[in-house]
């Protein structure tokens, strides 16, 4: 779903409304970014309740860097390769989105000791209360 904001906001912009692609490209990365961290924390990784600040910063400083790597491959597209912005885009998002992904599950939104062992414990009763 990320992937179709972001992709989908900078063809928007891009091919559609003619805005420099650069700029397209800020604006759609933040607006996955955004769809991300309410997806992400809730349904990929499973956090609920109150999101702390450092997990938000974590999140930040690993879309900050995908940020930085998905526009530095977008420019070497367009203007090193001379491709088209949306054929340069498609190739940062799937980069961006492999590395991205594993950051966030190994240290953004990664299960402390006590938070895995009660995860496992639920998992658990909810399968025994289901095979009941």
């Amino acid at each position: 779903m990320n992937t179709l904001v972001d992709y989908g906001v900078f063809v928007l912009l891009h091919a559609l409304l003619g805005v420099n692609y650069l700029l397209a490209q800020t604006a759609s990365f933040a607006c996955g970014t955004i769809n991300s961290y309410l997806v992400n924390r809730t349904w990929t990784f499973g956090r609920r309740g109150r999101a702390d600040k450092a997990e938000l910063l974590k999140f930040l400083a690993v879309n900050g860097l995908m940020f930085g790597l998905s526009t530095a491959i977008l420019v070497v597209c367009e203007e090193w390769l001379g491709w088209n912005a949306l054929i340069g885009k498609a190739i940062s998002i799937v980069i961006a989105t492999g590395i991205g992904f594993i950051l966030n599950r190994l240290w953004v939104f990664r299960e402390s000791g006590a938070s895995a062992e009660v995860t496992k414990v639920a998992k658990l009763v909810e399968t025994n209360s289901e095979q009941s």
